[in-house]
């Protein structure tokens, strides 16, 4: 197995860890599993190919611009996704409201980047370094390290801020919080913009190496559902975990075995998992909200 397979098999895991988590911070208050989430990371590519690429202003304003619209998305995503939510008075709305904004989203995209096969500027970072006789892209080791802190600062923001205690508490259960007092709509608009902003930082992160067309949010959502699900879902240790199983696993299945075996062997390991683990790795059972 060559280093270049781990090496991008890390990369990839990383870059679905942050999607992962992205859908988890969404899940925790409102229980929906977002089906649009992968346009966010989209969005974060797409805005970073124009200022970057096309307007040519560099990646500190790339970044910058990019949170501002991943704000705008949270905002909106969170109106188009709950309001029907809410007044269809059905469990089941969630499905179609997140697949209709995932539509809605890629509809936008491919009529703006419709001549455009990928949306790839510039790596932030140039260049590589030899790590134990393993050749590594500084572009990828710098993506790896921004998860992790990702990771580590939304674990410590949930334990240790008064916010972070009022979306575990939703999370338990939002009819108690709020007899507690608690702000349950504001929570839920506020994970809508984390969760959007940290999946658009995904976004461009992996926009430099990893091929995403204007039509592959619905793609990315699947490998972050998958790795939130091996993980478990709520947990933020198990988002990052269920990502490198994820990136390593597809990675390496399809150097070795080639086309669409890695698909395979990532669904596959899903379905033992859950069998094992119902909950995933580091989920806890689901109680009624």
């Amino acid at each position: 197995m060559s280093s270049e397979v781990l090496v991008t098999g890390v990369y990839s895991g990383a870059i679905y860890a942050l999607v992962a988590l992205g859908l988890t911070i969404i899940f925790q208050p409102t229980r929906i599993m977002n089906f649009a989430q992968g346009e966010a990371m989209v969005l974060g590519a797409a805005v970073s190919y124009v200022v970057v690429t096309l307007a040519g202003w560099g990646w500190a304003m790339g970044v910058l611009l990019g949170v501002v619209a991943a704000v705008l998305m949270g905002l909106l995503m969170e109106r188009m996704i709950m309001l029907p939510v809410k007044l269809s008075g059905s469990r089941f709305a969630w499905i179609i409201a997140t697949l209709a904004v995932a539509l809605i989203f890629q509809s936008l995209f491919n009529l703006r980047f419709f001549d455009v096969d990928a949306l790839r500027p510039r790596p932030m970072f140039a260049g590589s370094l030899q790590i134990f006789g393993f050749s590594v892209g500084w572009q990828q080791l710098v993506t790896v390290v921004v998860v992790l802190v990702v990771v580590a600062a939304y674990a410590a923001f949930l334990r240790r801020t008064a916010y972070g205690r009022a979306i575990r508490a939703t999370s338990h259960k939002a009819d108690t919080a709020v007899l507690m007092g608690i702000p349950v709509q504001r929570i839920i608009v506020l994970s809508f913009i984390i969760g959007t902003v940290i999946t658009a930082i995904a976004g461009m992160l992996a926009a430099p190496v990893i091929f995403i067309a204007p039509a592959a949010g619905l793609v990315f959502t699947i490998k972050g559902f998958i790795a939130a699900v091996i993980g478990g879902v709520g947990s933020p240790g198990g988002a990052l975990v269920g990502g490198m199983i994820v990136g390593l696993l597809d990675n390496v299945v399809r150097a070795w075995m080639g086309g669409s075996a890695g698909n395979f062997a990532v669904f596959a390991v899903l379905a033992v998992i859950l069998v094992l683990f119902p909950a995933g790795l580091f989920g806890k059972p689901m109680e009624s909200h």
